[in-house]
């Protein structure tokens, strides 16, 4: 394998990061010598190992004297997992060959230049394959607010609760599952005050799953309605709850809920509401949100234009006759992966099997250009 294929090899390596990552850039890594593949690697979660570090542990000493074909700039900051740079000298490589430079003004060229200083030859390919990988990413930086995913379970009738509302256990054991392990590795997990009043959800990472990174739990609640024994408001859940509300919501029950231990956040009222909610999120460094509210909330961000990727669980059972839809501005046939991301905007959608259900994930295409399976 010489040099061109295997920077191919790591387009393809990067594209399985999709979904898990962003805002991250999706990144992925081979490492080469005489010929022969010794390591690779990908950014495989956001908060997660590089996709450097991950591939120069699998060729251990091999990777002295080699060389790392990786699709991005490699990071010469620490941030949370470790300046990629340092790895890189450290493991004694000869050669990285890049397939593009860093997008970020005061971080471009920086990796390059250590790693050159350090007596490895660098080669930048400028390939647009690499350059495609990075659109979520670009975009994300410019719209200065996290990265949204909007996730809910839907019963094969196109509900998400029962007739009356209340919680009920539409999705299967296995998306349960998966849905903690995703909540392991957020910033933020946001739900309306209605789906507190209905569910009294926890909106914690739970079961067998290391915890990554702690997400807050977010509460929009413009009349301040959230109860003070709602399990939400638990301390000792290794995070903090942020309840966003407007300047006119009276002050005591604010009072109230700051002495339990919640941070009540006021943001002006009107058609920018959402928006202010998720530009101050962005200012208290939440990067990654995961909006699990009910049809309500869903809607909302999905009209505002905030939602940037859609993770729904498509259910077998229904839920029958007077049952709440998923969406309040648009029935989905649940039946119908394709139909579901046509009325969602979806594009680069996948659709994967997890127990019993189906898993639609997607990006909202208002802004997104199609990506073949293979990220080129």
């Amino acid at each position: 394998m010489d040099e061109h294929q295997a920077l191919a090899r790591a387009v393809s390596l990067a594209a399985r990061g999709r979904f898990d990552v962003e805002p991250n850039p999706v990144v992925g890594a081979v490492v080469l010598r005489d010929g022969d593949v010794v390591g690779e690697g990908w950014h495989a979660d956001f908060g997660g190992a590089h996709a450097e570090i991950v591939a120069l542990a699998a060729a251990g000493s091999a990777a002295r004297g080699a060389t790392v074909c990786v699709t991005l700039e490699p990071c010469s900051t620490r941030g949370k997992t470790g300046a990629c740079t340092d790895a890189l000298l450290r493991a004694g490589v000869a050669r990285v060959v890049v397939g593009c430079r860093d997008p970020q003004v005061g971080h471009q060229g920086a990796g390059l230049s250590i790693l050159e200083a350090g007596g490895v030859s660098v080669h930048v390919a400028d390939a647009a394959d690499c350059v495609a990988l990075l659109e979520p990413f670009v975009s994300a930086q410019a719209l200065a607010r996290p990265w949204v995913i909007a996730k809910w379970a839907m019963s094969s009738d196109g509900a998400i609760a029962p007739p009356g509302g209340g919680p009920a256990a539409i999705s299967s054991e296995a998306s349960r599952a998966l849905l903690h392990r995703w909540r392991a590795h957020l910033d933020g997990v946001l739900v309306g005050v209605g789906t507190v009043l209905a569910d009294d959800p926890r909106l914690t990472a739970r079961g067998d799953v290391p915890v990554v990174r702690p997400g807050h739990r977010v509460i929009l609640d413009p009349e301040l309605r959230t109860p003070l024994g709602a399990r939400v408001m638990a301390s000792g859940a290794g995070t903090d709850t942020w309840i966003y509300t407007t300047p006119e919501a009276d002050e005591q029950p604010a009072q109230s809920l700051e002495n339990d231990g919640a941070a009540v956040l006021r943001i002006p009222g009107g058609d920018d509401w959402l928006h202010g909610v998720m530009a101050s999120l962005h200012l208290r460094g939440v990067r990654r949100l995961m909006v699990e509210g009910g049809a309500t909330t869903l809607t909302s961000v999905l009209r505002a234009g905030l939602v940037d990727q859609v993770d729904v669980f498509l259910c077998p059972e229904p839920l029958g006759p007077g049952a709440l839809p998923a969406l309040t501005d648009r029935a989905l046939d649940a039946t119908s992966p394709e139909a579901v991301a046509a009325a969602l905007g979806l594009v680069d959608v996948a659709v994967i099997a997890v127990g019993p259900d189906r898993l639609l994930r997607g990006y909202v295409g208002a802004n997104r250009a199609p990506r073949s399976p293979t990220g080129a």
